[in-house]
């Protein structure tokens, strides 16, 4: 990539990089998103990395209709993950949202000016950071098993209706059943804060997400657990390995791991000033 005015009036921006990277990187061409080749706009110590495009193709009103094609946002989206990726492979980035657009370069360049601060501390804040996601998924059978053999309210009730006469064994059972399933939550949060606490040691950040259904997962089991993972990059190795302790810990619960990554810093690339 070299460093060239763009010619159209409209400019897609992939996300930020730090300029003093550059300086001893061999930075490949790249075919940006509307087949015209990816520049940089240096400002100071940032470097945004951006493409020309159609100002038509890529006006608001034509993204907004070309959203609702499946392919087209299929294909246009992988292309935009996989130019932040090869960007990340040799340098810090700040990934930018899908379609960020600016009409024009005095728009980028405001932009730039107005939150150079904000933007140049988070690339700091992620040099030498990979993100990686983790989702914990859990057998029902495996779980409530558990419960039934070791939460103490569980227990506790269970006895109460062994020892009760049938007359009244039915209402309990309901009881039981509901402060079975009560427990289960309980149990699979606590199991959350161990995670959380055997992975202190390798991991800096931690961003919970929404757990996905079993119509996403296409799995038998259910998903307990979906967060980001920021660590140092130098640490990948033994930040598997611990994983796979965890793991082998929690299978008698019934939790099955799945860890995908290394990723660029999407889920960890918010400001306290949001830049667009």
């Amino acid at each position: 990539m070299t460093q060239i005015k763009a010619t159209t009036d409209f400019i897609y921006m992939y996300g930020v990089i730090l300029a003093e990277e550059l300086q001893s990187l061999d930075v490949p061409a790249i075919m940006g998103i509307d087949q015209k080749t990816v520049t940089l706009k240096i400002y100071k110590n940032l470097a945004a990395v951006i493409t020309p495009v159609n100002a038509h193709n890529f006006s608001q009103e034509q993204i907004d209709l070309q959203l609702k094609d499946a392919e087209w946002l299929r294909e246009k989206a992988f292309h935009h993950h996989e130019i932040i990726s090869i960007i990340h492979q040799n340098t810090t980035v700040l990934p930018m949202s899908f379609c960020t657009i600016f009409q024009n370069e005095s728009n980028l360049e405001s932009l730039l000016a107005d939150q150079y601060d904000v933007i140049y501390q988070k690339l700091l804040t992620l040099m030498d950071k990979q993100e990686w996601n983790l989702k914990v998924f859990c057998n029902n059978e495996t779980a409530l098993s558990f419960v039934l053999q070791h939460n103490e309210e569980v227990v506790d009730l269970r006895a109460q209706l062994a020892s009760m006469p049938k007359g009244k064994q039915f209402l309990m059972k309901k009881k039981l059943e509901h402060l079975i399933h009560s427990q289960l939550e309980v149990e699979q949060s606590k199991w959350w804060s161990e995670f959380q606490q055997q992975l202190t040691s390798v991991v800096s950040e931690i961003n919970l997400r929404q757990n996905w259904g079993k119509e996403v997962t296409e799995r038998k089991d259910e998903m307990i657990v979906n967060c980001d993972l920021l660590i140092d990059q130098g640490i990948s190795e033994s930040f598997m390995n611990k994983i796979t302790v965890i793991e082998k810990s929690f299978e008698p619960l019934g939790c099955t791991f799945q860890v995908t990554g290394p990723w660029p810093p999407y889920h960890f690339s918010r400001t306290t000033k949001e830049i667009l």
